[in-house]
């Protein structure tokens, strides 16, 4: 699995906010309680996560060569280009999923990225389902077996989260749970 630290430089990337595959392959190896201090920075607005099977390092090496291609990749060229559309920029990758990028504060790693939302391979889902859901998951051994309301506000509680009315399938958590973890890859 590749390491936050394999993003190549000057790409900020959190795979952990933004890629499912690695988000599937942190939570297979965690308790829940490093995942409740993975949790930070996942904040509670929607956020979009890429589904598809391009790794966190060749996303940013491919960011890396479109921004090359385009003349844009170093820091005062990039920051000029993103500046002409309102502080960022969409592109796309081979793919076919798009991604927007924004200067980042940090220097070294100034190419801020993340998934478009209404992009190929991205899935969007409010910040709190999602930390309901990867809690969910490290404690949470039978995929198979229901969830049932008092698990999913058990766990929401521990995470400093209200709890809920309801389990709708066709929304929130229990969806945002069957497409992380009942589908394949991919989808």
């Amino acid at each position: 699995m590749t390491n936050e630290s394999d993003i190549p430089f000057p790409v900020r990337f959190n795979p952990f906010k933004h890629h499912r595959n690695y988000i599937l392959g942190i939570l297979e190896n965690v308790s829940p309680e490093a995942i409740i201090n993975l949790l930070d920075p996942v904040c509670n607005n929607y956020i979009d996560i890429y589904t598809g099977a391009m790794t966190p390092k060749s996303i940013g090496n491919a960011v890396i060569d479109i921004l090359k291609s385009k003349q844009v990749f170093r820091l005062e060229d990039f920051a000029h280009w993103v500046e002409l559309k309102n502080g960022y920029q969409q592109i796309q990758l081979e793919d076919h999923s798009e991604w927007v990028v924004r200067k980042g504060i940090e220097a070294e790693r100034y190419i801020h990225l993340h998934p478009s939302r209404t992009s190929l391979f991205t899935t969007r889902f409010k910040g709190s389902t999602l930390k309901t859901v990867y809690l969910l998951k490290a404690g949470f051994v039978n995929f198979q077996e229901p969830l049932s309301l008092e698990r999913v506000n058990n766990v929401r509680m521990q995470i400093g989260l209200s709890p809920v009315k309801k389990l709708d399938r066709n929304k929130g958590i229990l969806n945002c749970y069957e497409k992380f973890f009942l589908k394949p890859t991919n989808q």
